[in-house]
């Protein structure tokens, strides 16, 4: 067989991608021997009755935990004709990948828990990271448009009304493969074309409905573990702030405002970015401006979200809980059907839903009873609340919003002022005639 290394001379972009004659072992950010790819923990597993399992695949297995799922089989079937696909334009043969995936195994065993040889040997283990990294960056490729033999390769095997299942499947916590074997696998197999970008403009398509990501934050500190951590990086980029457990008692001594109860104190509501954690709150002499991040809910919210929960929360974790506190902020807002217009009209919350169908998949997130508070959403609600407290203000905005929200309540009170000023000069007159 020919040698691996023979072909190994493409110069790669050190800044996104593993250089082909540096394994993973040899760099902390890619491996450091502490970060395991953990399972959703049994307890956040317990459905009610019929509830939808929201951590399990759909349609494809990506590593050793839901491997040879049965009603998966149909995806797994094709996968290595997927491979073939992948790896021919690289003028190279899968054996070459699959050794060069075979000489880091021992990196990738240890990257997950309980997977032991006992279990899967070396070579099939090795198999199941080369089947599945391809199909990865064939699901990528179709998903931004990239190429489209492969769409159509898709949409004649599956019909592209499923690519969102495969999509899905990729952000779940059990169904994940190393990061750095996808990103091993797109550097062999494309070197320094412009397919280095793959995973960063997929990852920003995913969010910004454009490829505009040029770098996942913090990458070169330590590299995401995988593909959901890397998802959850550029929802919340970096926090400045060390994360920490605050005396909160004063602004949980009750519940906090919704978005109605808030705009009737003077408190309006702007669109910030697309990063979970950009929330600001600035305040003005009459009034506050409360700036939160852009969101689309789909009926597939509810199912992301408890996957990124559960990130966040699993053993070995060492990332904040930005998401966490997101969605107990947005709990808190978000309570009946006028919360979600008003944040509708504010270009904040986008959705095919109805208002009503939003309030109940905001509902059914559940954060397990997690109510940490990061710095950002620790001051805003503490400035909030100290706006909310200021009786001049919010006199001021209780005024407006009672009387000048629509023009006939307005009219009515110009009306009912004119009046009281005829009745004025009417008894000044008549008790002064001259």
């Amino acid at each position: 067989m020919e040698d691996p290394s023979a072909n190994n001379s493409r110069e790669i972009d050190e800044e996104n991608l593993i250089a082909e004659d540096e394994f993973p072992q040899k760099d902390q950010r890619y491996f450091d021997g502490r970060r395991r790819m953990h399972k959703v923990p049994q307890s956040m597993r317990l459905k009610k009755h019929k509830e939808e399992d929201c951590y399990a695949p759909k349609m494809v297995s990506f590593g050793p935990y839901n491997h040879g799922l049965s009603e998966l089989r149909m995806v797994e079937e094709l996968k290595p004709s997927v491979l073939t696909m992948i790896v021919s334009s690289s003028g190279k043969d899968r054996e070459f990948f699959y050794y060069k995936i075979l000489e880091v195994i021992d990196q990738v065993r240890n990257c997950y828990v309980g997977v032991s040889r006992d279990l899967y040997d070396d070579g099939p283990l090795a198999e199941m990271m080369l089947l599945d990294a391809c199909f990865a960056i064939y699901l990528m490729k179709i998903n931004v448009g990239d190429d489209e033999d492969m769409y159509s390769h898709f949409n004649q095997h599956f019909g592209m009304a499923r690519l969102s299942f495969a999509i899905r499947d990729m952000c779940l916590l059990d169904n994940q493969i190393p990061l750095w074997v996808m990103e091993l696998s797109i550097n062999l197999i494309y070197g320094n074309k412009k397919e280095s970008m793959l995973l960063c403009n997929c990852l920003s398509s995913y969010i910004f409905g454009s490829c505009r990501v040029k770098r996942i934050p913090g990458e070169d500190k330590k590299r995401p573990l995988h593909f959901l951590d890397a998802y959850h990086r550029l929802l919340v980029k970096e926090n400045p702030h060390e994360f920490g457990i605050f005396n909160r008692l004063e602004i949980f001594n009750r519940q906090f405002r919704s978005v109605t109860e808030l705009k009737a104190k003077g408190i309006y509501f702007k669109p910030s970015s697309h990063c979970l954690n950009d929330v600001t709150y600035k305040s003005y002499k009459f009034f506050g401006q409360l700036r939160l991040p852009i969101w689309f809910f789909s009926d597939q919210s509810k199912q992301f979200f408890q996957n990124i929960i559960a990130y966040e929360a699993s053993p070995e974790s060492d990332v904040r809980f930005s998401i966490i506190c997101y969605i107990n902020f947005l709990k808190s807002l978000i309570v009946k059907p006028e919360d979600v217009k008003e944040l509708r009209e504010k270009k904040i919350l986008l959705s095919n839903l109805g208002d009503e169908q939003v309030v109940q998949v905001i509902k059914e997130i559940d954060t397990f009873g997690i109510d940490y508070i990061s710095p950002i959403f620790y001051e805003v609600k503490m400035r909030i609340e100290e706006h909310c407290n200021n009786k001049a203000k919010t006199w001021i905005a209780e005024l407006i919003h009672t009387y000048f929200r629509n023009p006939w309540t307005f009219i009515a009170l110009l009306a009912a002022t004119f009046l009281l000023c005829l009745t004025f000069l009417q008894t000044y007159y008549t008790i002064n005639p001259n």
